[in-house]
């Protein structure tokens, strides 16, 4: 994010700044769920495909 600002605005701030401006504006930091380096791709895709309940 620091790089982005000094690219596209040409300003400098102090990393930590750049928390409490993202505050300011009502913004969140939202990581993605890590995946373990050995997990299957065909088991999340096996699970998409279960039909629920809810499912027409």
């Amino acid at each position: 994010m620091h790089v982005y600002i000094v690219q596209q605005f040409n300003k400098h701030y102090h990393p930590d700044s750049i928390c409490y401006f993202l505050d300011q504006m009502d913004f969140s930091w939202i990581t993605s769920r890590s995946k373990h380096p050995n997990q299957c791709q065909a088991t999340p895709e096996a699970f998409k495909k279960l039909l629920t309940g809810n499912d027409p």
